[in-house]
């Protein structure tokens, strides 16, 4: 038996080799987890989403379906929901829960997505999404599950689950430093606002200059991604529609912009190859950045550039250009400028410098413009064509930057900081320029400098450059937050989803998206989803009547007042509205201590619609803390918003945008003066001097009153402390006093003249009955005469006659 011992050990030996050697040379089986991504990643290249709106069909046209609370779903009536792929129903869905079951906490997650998100059509689960995202954390630390448990406990789903703010902010803190990006912004934005906490801009300024540098250093695409970063009232005109609304509308739709601005240079009688020209530019530039509804077409815009630019070569290279067109010239340069940044950044075509830069210096000679130069700018700086030429690219970028080009400033900037080789740039000798013209390019728009501009003043650049300017941590987090508003389309990704769901008519899918985004601070995102949450009723409507869930309200009037404190003066009023209680369908007690302090912040940021909504809480004793009626201050506030609307007349010109009426302001005030005419001591009437009803002051109509006899230091006085209380200037102002004597002398006029005239209608009927044959002729002296009847003259000329009479 010793004898094959060692036989036998040699043989375990080469089995263990030959199991070890087959083991490594067959691939493992991916587990379940492994195959549901392969087969959702099918699916995503597949799948397409049925859009229910268009370009055209969505504008004025988005409507909103009433919210059914006990099936918890937007009553669909116009279209039907698409189904979920089978796939993901039979194989997809199975694979992950299996994968679940040994407690995989990637396949947790991804199931908390599909059912919270329904990606694919899939009907969402929110109790299933929490309970997923619940038992992920409990076995590993996830940073996107304890955002999306944050997002949960903040929104409470819409109604779904009871709101607990601690444990929002709990979770969010916990996600953020484990580095996820969206709760990085959500604790930028509640530190920075005091949302659920303190305001505190010392501790949001941390989160936010790494977020910008997040931002800075992704990878830049060559064309400017759609911004979905957009307010979907606005698809209406508006939270109040297009005449009302005082918010500059959000969307953005290339081909309806384009085609109004055709349409304005069409009406100037250009000929034909001025049409030509301005519509091949707008074509292409529609299919170069695309829109909601349409993706990038680089070829089409390649054809529509190419082509304009030829024909303007065909016209007028021979003659070098010149005696061009105003109209030619300016579209003709803009068509070149594009078809070469195409050549440049090999845009459908392979990249040709050599070739962009002859059409760029080309359209030179056409018009100068600023693309154009920093695009040389970038052509000499690189060496692209021929060797690099640092001097001349600041050439080109000093006379872009000349051009109030924010390109251009940026470009010059970065070129002084390359060619010091200072590191850091409060050591460069050029520190001076480097700012100026840095902060130049973040005043004229640039969004990279926005990065730069913030970047130095949180450095202390600033305050090298000038020891005089102030920096301030809100300063600081202004330029930061904005650059963060630039590039949604990384920094709120879902934007984009959201919006597909409310093409698609999944209302509730896009309330999740704009809800996210709403949490990150986003103010577009917080109307849009407050506009999903509730709707102003009409007037008049064929649709049913909606009602709305407290719980959704409640989340309604947090999203509206979130984008209020951001500036978003339709919101504001919105919110007074609500509380005023407008709209009976809302569940909520009225409350117009708040509704008032809503109009006077709207009325405060110049906007006429609240003016005129705090003109009426005055009028009717709605506002005060003694819920007393003032005629002095509605009739200030109704004079203002008259003011503001023909400011804002001039604005909604500019966007396009249609005018309405201002005779309910007018009507207003004439209303208001009848009530002061007759109003009694119930009413604090500051309108005039006088506080008695009409028939006292007709008795003293003679006597001059009291008031009037005051010196003329003590009216100063009392001038200057109105001014003061309510903010204006005391010299400048003026306050129209009405004697209510002058409205009795008009009324009796108008009735005098209204008694003669039933008369003359009487006597010309009893005339026409009576027939020709009893009409009696006057006097010849007296048929084409004058006659006196004590106070009262009156004569004849012909079948005309006229009479004058003294009061």
């Amino acid at each position: 038996m010793q004898k094959f011992f060692p036989l036998l050990r040699s043989l375990y030996l080469c089995f263990c080799f030959l199991t070890y050697t087959i083991a490594i040379d067959t691939p493992a089986k991916p587990n379940e987890y492994e195959q549901a991504i392969t087969q959702l990643h099918q699916i995503e290249s597949t799948y397409h989403r049925r859009f229910v709106y268009t370009a055209d069909s969505i504008e004025n046209n988005l409507v909103i379906p009433p919210y059914d609370p006990i099936t918890r779903q937007y009553k669909q009536k116009k279209h039907k929901l698409q189904s979920p792929p089978q796939q993901l129903i039979d194989n997809v869905i199975p694979l992950l829960e299996t994968a679940a079951s040994n407690s995989n906490p990637k396949a947790l997650i991804t199931l908390g997505d599909l059912y919270l998100f329904g990606n694919y059509s899939l009907p969402a689960d929110y109790p299933k999404a929490k309970t997923y995202y619940e038992r992920a954390v409990e076995i590993w630390p996830d940073a996107h599950a304890y955002f999306m448990l944050g997002f949960i406990h903040s929104t409470g789903l819409f109604g779904e689950f009871p709101i607990d703010e601690k444990r929002a902010n709990l979770f969010y803190q916990i996600a953020a430093e484990n580095g996820d990006m969206y709760a990085l912004q959500v604790m930028a934005y509640r530190n920075l606002k005091g949302v659920g906490v303190q305001s505190n801009c010392e501790l949001a300024l941390p989160y936010l200059s790494k977020l910008s540098k997040m931002g800075f250093e992704r990878e830049k695409t060559p064309i400017v991604e759609v911004d979905y970063n957009i307010r979907i009232p606005d698809f209406n005109g508006g939270l109040y529609g297009g005449k009302l609304s005082e918010m500059a509308s959000s969307v953005e739709i290339p081909s309806r912009v384009y085609a109004e601005l055709r349409a304005q240079i069409e009406e100037q009688r250009l000929d034909a190859n001025d049409h030509k020209y301005v519509t091949y530019y707008y074509n292409g530039l529609e299919y170069l950045k695309g829109d909601y509804f349409n993706d990038k077409d680089y070829a089409k815009a390649f054809r529509e550039f190419h082509n304009c630019v030829k024909l303007g070569e065909e016209y007028y290279g021979s003659r070098d250009y010149e005696n061009v067109g105003r109209i030619d010239r300016i579209f003709l340069s803009l068509c070149q400028v594009n078809l070469g940044r195409m050549y440049l950044e090999g845009l459908y075509v392979d990249k040709d410098p050599q070739i962009a830069q002859q059409i760029l210096q080309t359209s030179l000679k056409v018009k100068v413009s600023s693309e154009a130069l920093n695009q040389l700018g970038y052509i000499a700086e690189h060496g692209l064509v021929g060797e690099a030429n640092q001097t001349k690219a600041m050439e080109y970028y000093g006379w872009a930057a000349n051009q109030k080009s924010g390109p251009g400033s940026k470009n010059m900037a970065k070129l002084l900081m390359k060619t010091d080789g200072a590191d850091p740039v409060e050591s460069s000798e050029s520190r001076s320029l480097i700012y100026k013209h840095m902060r130049q390019a973040a005043y004229f728009g640039d969004t990279d400098a926005l990065y730069y501009t913030g970047s130095f003043l949180e450095s202390g650049l600033a305050q090298l450059v000038e020891p005089e300017e102030k920096v301030t941590c809100q300063s600081i987090a202004l330029y930061y937050r904005e650059f963060l508003k630039r590039y949604t389309s990384f920094y709120a990704p879902h934007l984009k989803y959201a919006f597909e769901e409310l093409a698609s008519g999944n209302f509730e899918n896009a309330l999740v998206g704009y809800s996210l985004a709403a949490e990150q601070g986003y103010e577009h995102a917080q109307v849009s989803a407050a506009y999903l949450l509730y709707q102003v009723q009409p007037l008049y409507s064929r649709e049913e009547t909606k009602t709305f869930t407290s719980d959704r309200l409640n989340l309604a009037v947090q999203y509206l007042d979130r984008a209020s404190k951001q500036g978003n003066l339709d919101a504001t009023i919105l919110l007074g509205d609500i509380f005023k209680g407008q709209d009976e369908s809302a569940p909520i007690e009225p409350d117009y201590e708040r509704a008032f302090n809503y109009y006077r912040i709207a009325a405060d940021r110049h906007s006429s619609h609240g003016a005129f909504k705090l003109a009426e809480m005055y009028e009717y004793g709605l506002g005060p803390e003694d819920f007393t009626i003032d005629y002095f201050l509605a009739k200030r506030y109704y004079d203002q918003s008259l003011q503001y609307k023909e400011k804002n007349d001039i604005d909604q010109a500019l966007y396009l945008k249609p005018k309405y009426s201002s005779a309910h302001i007018h009507w207003a005030l004439l209303r208001l003066r009848f009530k002061h005419l007759f109003s009694s001591n119930g009413a604090n009437n500051r309108m005039d001097d006088q506080s008695n009803g009409w028939f006292s002051t007709l008795k003293s109509l003679g006597t001059k009153p009291a008031s009037e006899k005051k010196a003329p230091e003590q009216r100063e006085s009392i001038s200057k402390a109105d001014a003061h209380h309510y903010g204006t200037d005391y010299e400048t102002e003026f306050v129209e006093n009405y004697d209510i004597g002058d409205y009795l002398v008009i009324s009796l006029t108008f009735l005098f003249f209204l008694v003669f005239f039933v008369q003359n209608i009487i006597r010309q009927v009893r005339r026409m009955r009576n027939g020709n044959e009893e009409r009696r002729e006057p006097p010849e002296e007296a048929r084409d005469g004058a006659q006196w009847n004590g106070n009262q003259f009156h004569f004849r000329r012909g079948n005309f006659e006229f009479h004058f009479f003294a009061i």
